[in-house]
């Protein structure tokens, strides 16, 4: 039963980031009007991918989420965890990639039909 729940938390947490990664991909498509590789739905693969870099390269072990647990660390209390995602480091790991991927694409904006 433990493995089952440690599963839960590891889909808990790309959840998480796929949220990030898919609020980075809605901002860039959709309200900057950006033409990225894939659309909508490559844009959302490639900023969840950051999300989930930016966060393993930020994990709680490092000096940078320890500065920014205080800013934002989401829970009930002072011992019920809602997610074990920083969501700062989620949020600018999918708009990293996001802005990364759109330089790539010379920064074309998108036809509307």
């Amino acid at each position: 039963m433990d493995d089952f729940i440690k599963f839960l938390l590891v889909v808990r947490d790309l959840g998480v980031n796929g949220l990030a990664g898919l609020a980075a991909a809605y901002y860039y498509y959709f309200r900057l009007n950006r033409d990225l590789l894939g659309g909508f739905w490559g844009a959302t693969l490639i900023g969840t991918v950051g999300a989930i870099l930016i966060g393993v390269i930020t994990s709680p072990e490092v000096w940078f989420s320890r500065v920014i647990a205080w800013l934002m660390k989401p829970s009930w209390g002072d011992d019920i965890l809602l997610t074990r995602v920083n969501l700062i480091a989620a949020l600018i790991g999918a708009f990293l990639f996001l802005y990364i991927l759109n330089r790539i694409n010379h920064d074309k904006e998108r036809r509307r039909s």
